[in-house]
């Protein structure tokens, strides 16, 4: 009896051991699927969190027509790959729908893909003029906005795919920052032309064109919808009142090079922001009025080009050009998990 049983837990471990090889063998296959077609993938973007929390998705992929392009899932608790799914440009923004059963990938060859949160399958696309900088969803999951190289922004119906609206030329030139307010009423585009605007998404009316003193990037609405702020090529993070455009105040923290990726934790009290000058701050927003720089998480080998905050706050994930990302907790800010490529 005793042999039978060791027999019968021998072969369990057999089997234990060659389903997780067998997973491990998956995994190694979508991690090189992107390179089956002999092209290079570099570069990470923007990594972002489902609406549940539960998974992490990244872009990636450089502007250059000879290379490649990435959109990968990842559990966001233990940093096992879920999908690794080739594109044949490299992947500028991604985003999650916002009730999380689909996302959607924006790329340098003009594709917008939409995916199947649950199987990965591609399950319809849109082609737009130029690349894809940005892409957000409106809170009701009814529009897709698409900022774009050419300076338009493109405002879709879902889920038919129709163009409802088109700003042709928006600004002179690329679009490298966009954000919806929580209540989904007001856009915000950031321009390599030191201009933000802001738009009433329910006429499609410019409110408020906000000048900067160099080109723009990051972007984000408080949690109340009151206020914008935007990452600048300067260094500085500014604050805009939404309804009359003025600036009522700024973070300064940065070192050289343009803020790239701005974020709110849930309840607004705190704030992320990456940067070209390699770091990723938290700052202290409980008094919008008076923000404090509280962390410098230091430690990237090139341009930070992301940076979000899980939506129970309890996790803070950045990744950049350096080809890693980091997941942390929050607040103790302990590594939960990296890779690099």
């Amino acid at each position: 009896d005793t042999m039978n049983r060791f027999n019968q837990f021998s072969g369990a471990l057999a089997i234990a051991a060659t389903v997780s090889l067998a997973q491990a063998a998956l995994y190694a296959e979508e991690a090189t699927a992107a390179r089956q077609d002999g092209k290079v993938v570099r570069l990470v973007w923007f990594p972002r969190f489902s609406p549940d929390g539960q998974w992490l998705i990244t872009a990636h992929g450089s502007w250059d027509a000879k290379e490649g392009g990435e959109v990968r899932v990842w559990n966001a608790e233990t940093g096992e790959p879920k999908f690794v799914l080739p594109t044949a440009r490299g992947v500028r923004t991604v985003a999650w729908s916002p009730k999380g059963s689909f996302f959607v990938s924006g790329d340098y060859g003009g594709m917008i893909y939409f995916y199947d949160a649950q199987t990965g399958q591609r399950k319809g696309e849109i082609k737009v003029p130029s690349n894809v900088e940005v892409l957000q969803f409106s809170p009701d999951e009814r529009r897709l906005v698409a900022a774009v190289g050419n300076g338009s922004v493109h405002v879709f119906d879902l889920p038919t795919k129709k163009l409802l609206h088109k700003w042709k030329k928006l600004h002179e030139k690329g679009i490298w920052g966009m954000a919806i307010s929580p209540d989904g009423k007001t856009l915000c585009t950031c321009g390599q032309d030191q201009v933000a605007h802001l738009i009433d998404l329910e006429v499609f009316q410019v409110l408020h064109d906000l000048p900067h003193p160099a080109d723009l990037n990051g972007a984000v609405f408080t949690v109340d919808n009151k206020h914008v702020l935007t990452g600048c090529g300067d260094s500085v993070i500014r604050i805009f009142d939404v309804e009359t455009g003025e600036k009522t105040g700024q973070l300064v923290g940065h070192g050289q090079g343009s803020v790239t990726d701005l974020c709110f934790s849930p309840d607004g009290k705190s704030f992320a922001s990456c940067g070209m000058d390699r770091s990723v701050r938290i700052w202290d927003t409980c008094d919008l009025a008076n923000p404090k720089l509280t962390d410098t998480l230091d430690g990237s080998n090139d341009l930070v080009f992301g940076v979000a905050i899980s939506p129970d706050g309890k996790r803070l994930a950045f990744g950049g050009w350096d080809e890693q990302i980091k997941v942390l907790e929050l607040p103790t800010q302990k590594e939960m998990w990296s890779w690099t490529r």
